[in-house]
């Protein structure tokens, strides 16, 4: 039987330092926002590297969840029709990182992590979203069914009882073509997995 159940999930913008430059009509300026330069890897907690963490913790000796939840710092480069260069930054809220619906059985919990964060930069821009609704039972297994938008990089994980990490789903924007266009609307993808 388990005591602890963890599950992670992080959206992160991986593949590249800087998103492909934009160009404001506006004020004539190139627009770059900074990426995450990293791969997958269930060890980017708390290191900046991520748009969006977010962890629950089933406590089956407690019979408790702990959730936790944090966003990234978004850089944003300009570049004037003259060539200087100015950076701003912003921190999103985390207000939309929600764990919700708890239910405990016998020997299972039933529970949705979800989340849905702006850019901090551009107000009324499309946020990236994922919803996970999450069976977690005393053994240690767990049934999870997911959806998320095409872009960025989505990354679940779960851990037992403080042991390796182990991939629950990977979804890469750069291996399906996906762009910051696939934010706005509903969420592309979807997935069941037992593990």
């Amino acid at each position: 039987m388990a005591d602890i159940v963890k599950f992670r999930a992080s959206v992160f913008i991986g593949g590249m330092a800087w998103l492909p430059p934009a160009h404001d009509p506006a004020s004539g300026n190139r627009l770059e926002f900074a990426a995450d330069i990293r791969g997958f890897t269930p060890h980017a907690v708390n290191t900046g590297r991520s748009r969006v963490e977010q962890e629950v913790v089933v406590d089956f000796a407690k019979r408790r969840l702990v959730s936790f939840g944090a966003t990234g710092v978004t850089v944003l480069k300009m570049t004037g029709s003259d060539g200087t260069v100015t950076y701003r930054q912003g921190h999103a809220s985390t207000e939309g990182i929600v764990m919700e619906n708890e239910v405990w059985g016998g020997s299972e919990v039933t529970f949705t992590m979800r989340a849905s964060v702006s850019n901090p930069l551009r107000p009324g821009a499309p946020s990236p979203d994922y919803a996970l609704r999450i069976k977690a039972k005393e053994d240690g297994t767990a049934h999870i069914s997911g959806s998320h938008d095409g872009f960025p990089c989505y990354e679940f994980y779960k851990q037992v009882d403080f042991g390796e990490f182990q991939p629950i789903y990977l979804h890469h924007f750069l291996d399906t073509g996906d762009t910051p266009a696939a934010m706005a609307g509903e969420m592309e993808y979807h997935f069941e997995k037992h593990v």
